[in-house]
């Protein structure tokens, strides 16, 4: 049995036609695309997570990315009720930062 694993993403039409160029050239294969994009694409990852380690490349600043707890509708509530909870917080804490600089709170904000 392989130790290979299958991998999916989507990405940018410009990146793909980078890509397909980049491996018509170097991978030239009788596939429908013209190459193999398999060994192009790890190619690319090698060389890339060598570059990251070594640090000859930086990757910008980090991205916070959202994901679900699990599939357990349960988790899913408890994550929606701890982010209002977080939003009630946000909100009380402008609430106080304008009445300090208003120096009065408008009864139709209250």
């Amino acid at each position: 049995m392989s130790d290979k694993k299958s991998i999916t993403f989507h990405c940018d039409a410009d990146i793909l036609e980078a890509l397909d160029n980049l491996g018509r050239e170097r991978y030239h294969d009788k596939t429908p695309h013209g190459y193999d994009r398999s060994k192009i694409l790890m190619d690319i990852l090698r060389l890339n997570i060598e570059a990251l380690s070594d640090g000859s490349i930086v990757l910008p600043g980090t991205v916070e990315v959202r994901q679900l707890p699990s599939n357990s509708l349960e988790e899913c509530i408890t994550e929606i009720i701890k982010a209002s909870g977080a939003i009630e917080q946000i909100r009380a804490e402008v609430k106080i930062d304008l009445r300090q600089s208003w120096g009065k709170w408008p009864s139709e904000c209250s």
